[in-house]
Parts: C-alpha cells; structure tokens; sequence
C-alpha cells in the first residue's frame, strides 16, 4: 500500500492524526453482542421447538392440564438455556484473539521514540522492536540486526522466523516466506529492528482471523435433528389434516361433538411430538461430556460429541498435536577427537530453557549428554545468528572462534580435507529424512570472520514426535477414518513426520502450489498440505465438507482458529502450546495435547452417537404407533372417539418413555464401538423411516389387537382406554431392546445393558403401580384391570421384538 511517510524521522504528529481518524484505532473490530432476547429467539426458530410449544400451550390452556403443559415447557426452556449459553461462550473467540496484540507501541515521530498505546498505530508509523517486544501492527523490515521473531501462532512453524530489510514481501508470497515483514501478534524472540507499518486493525493478517471466526457450523447431528424435527412436522401436519377431515365429518353427521375433535387433535399433536427427546439427547450429551472430560477431553460444545464419532476425516496439526511442538536433536555427525556439545554451549544464547528454539533444542541435548561450560569461560566477542548471514560466530576465552549455522555457508569456510567432504556428504542424507542441519566449526582465533576453520559436526533437528501418534493413526485407519496432515512447515519436513506417524504422505502440496481452478479438487486429495496459510486450512475444511466429509480439525495457534470454528469438530490442545484463541474457537479441548485422546474421543461419539440413533428410533416407532392408534380409533370406534386421552399420551411421552430413552443414552453396546461407522444417509434416510414405521405397525396392530378383545368383553369405557395405555406402555419397553441392537435384539450380551434393563423393569413397574392404586390410576384416568386384561398387555410386550426380528429377517 502507498504510505504517508517513509522518511527515517517518521510520521509527524499532524499526519499520524489525521491517518488515525482515515484508518481508525489499530484494534479488532468487536462487532455488537446479540441481546439475550434474540439470542433465545433464534433457538425458538426451528420446527421442534415450535411444535413442543404449541403442545404445552395447548395443554395449558385449553385442556387445562397444569402439570403436563408446565412440564413441555419446561423441555423447551432448558433447551433454550443450553442453546443461548453455547452460543454466547463461542463468541468468547473474538475477545480472546484481541489480548493478543501489543498493548503498548514504540513509535519514531518528527525524529523522537516514544511509547504509545498500540491502538493510536498508524499505517505510515516507523515502529521499533526489540527481543520481547510484541509486534503491534503488520509493517515492512526496514533494518534488522539479528531479528528474529516466534510466528508459530500464525504460520505453525515450530522454529523462529529470521528477518531482513531484504526478505520477501507481498501477498502473493506464502505467510510463512515473508522474511521482509512483521505480523501483528507475533512476538520478537531476537535481535532488533525498525519497521514501516503497512496494515492496523482489521486488515492486519491477525484482523483476518478474527473476521473468518465469525459463524459458527452446525454438528451433524445438529443437522439431522433439524431434519427430524422438520420431518415431525410435517408427520403430524398430514396426520392433523386427516384427523380434521374425519372428525368434522362426523361432527356433521352428529356421530361425534365438536370438543372431542378438538380434544382427539390435541391428543394428535401429542402423539407426534416426541416430548422426551430432547432431554433424552441434552442428558446423554452431559453424561458424555463428562466421561469425556475424564479422559483428557473438554467438551465445550455438547453437539461437538456425536460430530466427532460421525467423523470421516481428521485434518492435524503437526505441531503440537502430531509432534510436541519442540525442536529436539535426532542425529548428529562428529568429527573424531572434536568437541561437538561443548562447541554448541559456547554458540549458544539460550538461558534457563528460555530462547531460541534451535539454541534451547542444542543446550537440552548437550545437557543430556553430560556436557557443561566451565564457570569461569567468559565469551569475547559474538555476531547473533543473522537471516543473512546464516550463521553465529562467538569468541571465547583462548582465543576460540566457534560458528554454527546453515552447512552450506559455515563449512565453505572450512578448511578443504577428508573431514569437510564428510560432513558435505551427510548433509543430503540428513535433509532427505526432513531434519533442519546445523553445521559446527571452530578455529583459535579471536577473528569473527575468520575462514579455515576446523570442522566439528553436524546436528540434524527436529519437532519431537510424540510416542502416541503413530498408534493413533494406526486406529483411524481401522475405524475408516482418513488423516491429513496440515502444517506451516516445509513439504520436506512434513512428509518426513507423514511417513514416520503412518500418514500416506501423497500427494504432498504446499500452500504455493494450490492455485487454480482445481484447488478444491486438489486439497480433498492431499495427504499432506505444506506452508499453509489460514486460509487454506479453512479452504481445506470447506472443500472436504461440501465432498460430504465430516471435518475434525485439530491445531494451537492463532492460525488454526478459523478452520477450528467452521470445522463440524473444532479439536484445540490445552497447556503451553495452546492458544486461548484456538480454545475459543474450539468445540473441544484436549488437555494432553494427544492426538490418540482424540481417537479417544471419536470411539465416545460413535458409541454416543449410535445411542442416539438407537434413542431417536425408539421415540419415533412409538410416536407413530401412537398416531396410529389416534386416527384408527376415530375411524373404527365410534363409541370411543380416540383410545388415548391427553393425559395418557402426556405419561407416556414424558415419564415412562423418558427413562428408556435415557438409558439408551448412555448404554454401553458390545464391541469396539470405532467399529460403529457412522451412517452417511442421515438419522431419517428411507431404510430407516421404514424400519421405524415398520416397528410402529407392529406396535400399534397389538396394541389395535388387544383394545378390541377388550371392547368385545363389554369392559368398559375407561377399562378399554387403560388396557390401550397398558398394552401400549409394555410393547414400547420391550422395543427398547429392539432398537438397541445392530443384527437382532437378543444378539449375544444383550442382557449386558444394565442401564436399559434398569430402566425398562422402572418404568413397567411404574406403570403397574398407577394401574394397581385407584388413587393413583384416578390422576390418569386409569383403572384396575382383570388378570386377562395385564395378560394381553405381557403378550404383546413379549411379541415386539419377535415381530421386529420376523420383519428384519424378511428384508
């Protein structure tokens, strides 16, 4: 961009404000917080809760059932706090990222440095910055002297970024390859320099990830419970428009009465909305969060639990997650007689663990191999470690010089010999294995620049692979899940950990390399994609999404926060190299930072995801039978008008099928459950609709059968509607078992869920205690029955799963 001012003195005061007001505050725009009342609209807006609402108001005020209606409300506000209290955390992203930028700034203005705050820096500013300093806004390296800054947050580059007045600059050059600029955010490790500000606020790369945070995607199940509830709808829409025309009919012919029409449609309305579901679903994800969080996993968002078993395709961070995010010496090469880890202590600026990477990498390994300076060594003169220049050059007592840096300019300073020519040959083998090579030498001189020096070795670094990762690669390809590998290192270095981790490193593509129209095409192919910037990891998201993937995505930093919020399963690493902006961003946190607790994680959402298919199959097989049995009864029994009043439906629904349901939540089916593949036709694709609406006919014809024996008994009215609650009550347990299981319900271990037969023997005898207590049956408008009338219930319970297991031998 053109500047105001590139003279060395800087911007005057005048021109800085004036630029202020045109550019505004060097901040991240902080758009306005949504009101609390639209916040718990937006949850409102979806069929479900529309549907529970009419029900409990209906209840409320035209049936004057108090209890029933408070209950159905009572569902939908507890959905509506947990809806509004996720969506407010996951705005904390934003906030997070701004306690990121520098709070203060030194600024060169009419020839004088001072300290302002950060937030008055002007595009036009010379700004100065110094080993600690944080860099306030995106600016051009004017001078540099050993500068040297930590990108990691932004770029994913586990070694410090070398600058230079000369470096590349530009957006058609990778973030990672701009050795000529400095990111707002990014902290100086090194050395000095002075910078001309280019970009402040919101169009800083820093204010790019901010503005890609905003939004958030839907889970999957998110998805398919939207569809179920819409599906729902128009289920109990149709059945509604059938049940008028009947009734009204009726009315006309003076068969029925106009309020029990209205009372048959409420009944209806009932019938189709499955009351318990979503505190069944709220319930299972709070107990899994909580297993979850006791294996290493923080869930921040509770749909984020079922998106991770559905998922098909973990994009990783290698740093951090794949690798520790620390370099570490894995090889080295010695000249016989030299002194290697002595030679790298005296080149070295490291303190207490604290520096460079690389110098903190060397001090750690000679350390580990028993090496120590002597107290009283007193270095003489030292050149840092220059982006130019390549190298570090100290002199120390005797004189010694000692250089480390790139091999190919400290061993062109070397004496030719045997020795060299070694090195030179090793050096090929160790880059081909994806290590950064430092080559060492030394010479009695007190010469910095000094040429024949005596070589000492090389040492091959790297980013530490952590022991667990292989196996968790091992374990997604078992469970049919793809892994790739996303990183801001070099495409050497990251094929090198592919291979190692058991990731099929081809095609390896780099960030550079990925123009043209085939770019989507491209980043669903690649099994490792190189110098990534964080618009390509969040391309990489939206292209593996839109092929139908479900999209987990792992990272730390800053540049991974985008791609975390969009991703169906955002995945951040807590601790030391975690970003509280990539935890804000995040669906869930892993607290170890191990790639094989998220696999962890995945073999929880697919157990708890196979629960909620099994939860949601379960409602809507009895829902259904229920609509049945509604509109049947207003066509065949006249005497009756509907089988099951309000209240009935409203126990049933809310109480007896409640607890089955959310001991379906939380069972345990046998087997490895990675070995359960998500379905990727959806919660209500046509086999399941019909498996669903086979098991409503089956339900609803015993329930059908025993309502008529009843009434050719001469039972009376209220007698035939309890055998109607019975029967139906003790058939919808018994098809608990029937939708918990894979091939067959009394498949080898079915009695292992303990959770579900607990439930089912609760409910029955809860069910039996209101039949058998006048008292308490009169509340329901429910009755003692005969022995034949408890038997005909027990055939009919016993007979479900027999008739569902007929039916799925039949197809």
């Amino acid at each position: 961009m053109t500047t105001a001012m590139e003279a060395p003195s800087g911007l005057t005061e005048k021109q800085a404000v004036q630029l202020l007001a045109a550019h505004g505050a060097n901040e991240l725009p902080q758009p306005p917080s949504p009101t609390l009342l639209g916040r718990a609209v937006r949850q409102l807006a979806d069929p479900f809760s529309i549907l529970l609402a009419i029900a409990g108001l209906v209840t409320l005020l035209v049936l004057r059932e108090i209890p029933e209606g408070a209950a159905i409300l009572a569902i939908l506000l507890v959905n509506v706090v947990i809806g509004v209290s996720q969506e407010a955390r996951a705005d904390q992203a934003v906030r997070a990222l701004r306690t990121l930028t520098a709070p203060m700034a030194k600024v060169r203005r009419d020839g004088v440095t001072s300290r302002i705050p950060a937030a008055k820096v002007v595009p036009g500013d010379l700004i100065e910055v110094a080993a600690g300093d944080r860099v306030p806004a995106d600016a051009k390296v004017v001078e540099a002297s050993s500068l040297g800054l930590d990108e990691a947050t932004l770029t994913g580059e586990s070694r410090s970024a070398g600058k230079s007045a000369t470096g590349a600059c530009g957006p058609d050059v990778m973030l990672g390859d701009r050795d000529g600029e400095l990111f707002s955010g990014t902290l100086v490790v090194r050395g000095s320099g002075l910078a001309l500000v280019e970009r402040t606020g919101a169009r800083t790369e820093m204010g790019r990830i901010a503005a890609a945070l905003e939004g958030r995607t839907k889970g999957p199940l998110e998805v398919e419970l939207a569809q179920v509830s819409r599906k729902i709808g128009v289920v109990a829409i149709l059945a509604g428009v059938v049940m008028i025309a009947l009734g009204l009919a009726r009315v006309v012919r003076g068969e029925a009465a106009l309020l029990d029409i209205i009372l048959a449609g409420v009944a209806l309305a009932i019938a189709a909305v499955p009351e318990s579901l979503a505190a069944a679903v709220t319930t299972a994800r709070a107990l899994g969060s909580q297993r979850m969080a006791g294996l290493g996993l923080i869930v921040r968002r509770l749909s984020a639990i079922e998106a991770l078993g559905a998922t098909t395709v973990i994009a990783t961070d290698k740093t951090g997650t794949l690798t520790t995010g620390k370099l570490t010496v894995v090889d080295q090469v010695t000249v016989p007689e030299a002194d290697l880890w002595r030679a790298v202590l005296r080149c070295n600026d490291a303190r207490d663990g604290l520096g460079d990477g690389v110098d903190v990498a060397l001090a750690t390994a000679a350390e580990h191999h028993g090496v120590r300076l002597a107290p009283a060594e007193t270095r003489l003169a030292a050149h840092p470690f220059d982006a130019e220049t390549r190298s570090m050059a100290v002199v120390t007592d005797g004189p010694l010089l000692t250089v480390k840096g790139a091999p190919e300019v400290v061993l062109a300073r070397c004496l030719p010999g045997g020795h060299t020519e070694r090195l030179e040959r090793a050096v090929p083998e160790l880059t081909g294995r994806g290590l950064r090579v430092l080559a060492v030498a030394e010479k009695d001189t007190a010469d910095l620049d000094a040429d024949g020096l005596r070589p000492v070795g090389l040492l091959g670094l790297r980013d530490e692979i952590r022991p667990s990762a292989g196996q968790a690669v091992a374990d997604c390809r078992s469970a049919g899940i793809r892994v790739v590998m996303v990183t801001g290192d070099h495409a050497d270095t990251a094929r090198a950990v592919a291979e190692e981790v058991g990731i099929h490193p081809d095609p390896v593509i780099t960030g550079a390399a990925l123009g043209g129209p085939d770019r989507a095409l491209r980043l669903r192919e690649a099994g490792v994609i190189a110098r990534v910037d964080p618009a390509t990891k969040l391309d990489l998201v939206h292209a593996l999404r839109e092929h139908g993937e479900v999209v987990t995505m792992t990272g730390d930093g800053v540049n991974d926060a985008p791609a975390l919020r969009h991703a169906d399963v955002g995945v951040a690493m807590a601790g030391d190299e975690g970003t509280d902006v990539a935890r804000e961003a995040a669906a869930v946190v892993v607290t170890n930072g191990e790639l094989g607790t998220i696999v962890t994680g995945i073999r929880e959402g697919r157990r708890l995801r196979h629960n909620v298919h099994s939860m949601i199959g379960y409602l809507l097989a009895g829902n259904l039978a229920e609509i049945f049995l509604v509109i049947v009864g207003l066509l065949v029994w006249p005497d009756l008008i509907i089988p099951l009043l309000p209240v009935h439906l409203l126990w049933i629904n809310l109480v007896l099928d409640g607890i089955p349901a959310i001991a379906l939540g939380v069972d345990r089916p046998s087997g490895d459950p990675l070995t359960l593949r998500p379905r990727r036709d959806g919660l209500l694709a046509r086999p399941v609709l019909i498996r669903i609406a086979a098991r409503a006919l089956v339900v609803g014809a015993l329930v059908f059968a025993t309502v008529e024996v009843a009434r050719r008994l001469g039972w009376s009215e209220e007698q035939v509607r309890t055998q109607a609650v019975l029967a139906l009550v003790f058939a919808r347990l018994t098809l608990a078992y029937v939708a918990r299981a894979r091939r067959r319900t009394f498949e080898k271990g079915w009695w292992r869920g303990r959770a579900v037969l607990v439930a089912v023997i609760a409910a029955a005898a809860l069910q039996a205690l209101v039949t058998l207590v006048p008292a308490l049956g009169a509340l329901l408008v429910l009755v003692p029955l005969p022995p034949i009338g408890w038997a005909m219930a027990l055939a009919a319970g016993l007979l479900t799963p027999l008739l569902c297991d007929l039916l799925r031998l039949h197809r």
